[in-house]
Formats: C-alpha cells, sequence, structure tokens
C-alpha cells in the first residue's frame, strides 16, 4: 500500500481529497479573498466546515445576518496548526495575502445547492478592511 500525497501550488481553490463522506481542499490566495477584494459572506446549511492555516497570514470573518443584514461581525484570526470550525448555518469568509495556504475539510455533498452567498454594504466592507488591516500586521 502506498500513501498518497496532495498539493496544490496554483492560485485559488483544489478539492485534493474525497471519499464520498468528505472532502479537503487546499485554497491559496485569490483575488477575492484578497483584502481589497472582500464583497460578500458564505454560508452552508448541511456542513460545517474546518480551517487549518498551513502558511502565511488569514482572519475569518463570520457574521449574524437577520431581516437581510449582516450583525455582530467578527474577524479571528488564523494560527499556523490550529483548527477552526464555522458551524453549519453560519456566515463566513476568510481574508488571505499571497503567501496564505488553508486547508479545510466540510462534507463532500457541500454545493451550491445548499449553500448561499450574501453581499456586504460597503460600509461594511470598509469597516472589515479597516479592522482586517490592523490584526493582520499585527500577526
Amino acid at each position: 500500500m502506498t500513501v498518497e500525497t496532495y498539493s496544490n501550488e496554483s492560485e485559488g481553490i483544489k478539492c485534493v481529497y474525497n471519499n464520498g463522506n468528505w472532502l479537503v481542499s487546499i485554497k491559496n490566495w485569490k483575488p477575492d479573498n484578497d483584502i481589497e477584494g472582500v464583497s460578500h459572506l458564505e454560508i452552508h446549511h448541511k456542513s460545517d466546515e474546518q480551517f487549518i492555516l498551513v502558511q502565511g497570514k488569514a482572519l475569518l470573518i463570520t457574521a449574524e445576518r437577520s431581516d437581510n443584514k449582516f450583525q455582530d461581525i467578527k474577524l479571528t484570526p488564523m494560527r499556523v496548526g490550529e483548527v477552526l470550525n464555522v458551524s453549519k448555518e453560519q456566515w463566513f469568509y476568510s481574508i488571505t495575502q499571497k503567501d496564505t495556504k488553508i486547508v479545510y475539510v466540510q462534507a463532500a455533498d457541500t454545493s451550491l445547492d445548499n449553500s448561499d452567498f450574501a453581499d456586504l454594504t460597503d460600509e461594511q466592507v470598509a469597516e472589515i478592511q479597516q479592522k482586517a488591516t490592523t490584526l493582520l500586521e499585527e500577526l
């Protein structure tokens, strides 16, 4: 028996393993995860998602949503080797830098059919960018 090895050296996300129950993806920097590209959050309705920072700097954005408005927006610094869990029905997104590599795990059937995206307001984007700049400098 051999050990299988997976990697992603390209920009963006690559699903590297899927056993039908859960999948593992490697996420590298991509423009919409850059601090200047933040514009929306996403939610998975059927699956938690775990994030593990492998290299670089990253922040996890989480928020509540009520009456079609995001509230209680939080930015959590990701630290190399720590696992951050986003529960199903939790709005989230990540901010990364060009040298960032994140591994994430989620149910294999997570798709656009059981997930949603919603735009942030211009004011929310500006607030997130301001806080993110400070937090990333401190990491």
